[in-house]
């Protein structure tokens, strides 16, 4: 059956949104950028859809998750601040690269020690530098790194703990340290009322052996923010060709297969027009 717009019983906002992988540093962009210039001011949604390729599904098949899907994201950047002095000498100074080593361990203990298990998360230290000669013990190691969570309690009780494992492991080796720990995205949470609502969508449009939940992830999406204002619903695209592989997303070896495009348009035309009949009682 073809539906012609003015038979549309509701109105659509398309979203056309840059920096969804974040603006260059110093600026603003993304998702909240846009809600903070007042994309739903005017037509604020009843729902908010959004979709992401999958390049470990086949396509033809759509993954979702009920609740938490995608992680909060933050970053953090880490000093640790001793005193400079000759490699032969270590007594004569305050070793950063020790407790930067003792740190990097340290901070692993925070998932297995302090939170709940059943309660997901991730400490990832993803950079290191520091010194300048093989035979000179630096004054300075700088770490960054990212934090990944689903629950704001969580998300609180790594902060605080980070913060106190980096004092007490320099205050033992006689240093110091600066701390600096930034919110990034808000964790991706679909509406469970609203999924289980366009569950039946997808599987008339792709057939039921097609459509499966999955379990949530640790990467991160700006279209949490969106999901913040009003319930959201946030799945995922295969788009693997049958019979080939494909590297994980944002790699140079990902290969993705055109004949998705046509997929995830269809399905995510069928949740809008489904969706606004269910709430105009149009059947």
């Amino acid at each position: 059956m073809k539906m012609l717009a003015t038979d549309l019983p509701g109105i659509v906002m398309f979203i056309f949104q840059p920096a969804e992988e974040g603006p260059p540093p110093g600026e603003e962009g993304g998702a909240e950028l846009m809600l903070k210039e007042g994309i739903f001011s005017e037509l604020n949604p009843s729902a908010i859809f959004g979709l992401h390729s999958d390049s470990g599904t086949t396509v033809g098949r759509i993954g979702y998750s009920v609740g938490a899907a995608l992680a909060a994201a933050d970053r953090f950047e880490i000093s640790i601040i001793g005193s400079q002095t000759h490699g032969a000498a270590p007594k004569m100074g305050v070793d950063p690269i020790v407790m930067a080593s003792q740190a990097v361990l340290a901070l692993q203990t925070i998932h297995s020690r302090n939170i709940d298990p059943l309660k997901p998360s991730v400490i990832t230290v993803g950079m290191i530098h520091g010194g300048e000669r093989s035979n000179i013990i630096p004054e300075r190691i700088t770490m960054e790194g990212t934090v990944r969570t689903y629950d704001a309690e969580v998300r609180d009780a790594i902060e605080r703990r980070m913060d106190e494992v980096l004092r007490g492991i320099t205050a033992a080796g006689g240093g110091t340290y600066e701390f600096n720990y930034n919110r990034g995205v808000p964790a991706t949470l679909n509406d469970p009322q609203l999924t289980r609502l366009m569950i039946p969508t997808l599987e008339s449009v792709l057939g039921a052996t097609n459509v499966a939940e999955v379990p949530p992830l640790m990467v991160s999406e700006d279209f949490s923010y969106y999901a913040l204002e009003v319930p959201g619903f946030f799945f995922f695209l295969g788009v693997l060709k049958e019979g080939t592989e494909s590297g994980p997303i944002h790699s140079p070896t990902m290969r993705a297969d055109d004949l998705a495009v046509a997929v995830g348009m269809r399905t995510m035309s069928n949740l809008v027009v489904d969706f606004m009949k269910l709430q105009a009682g149009v059947k």
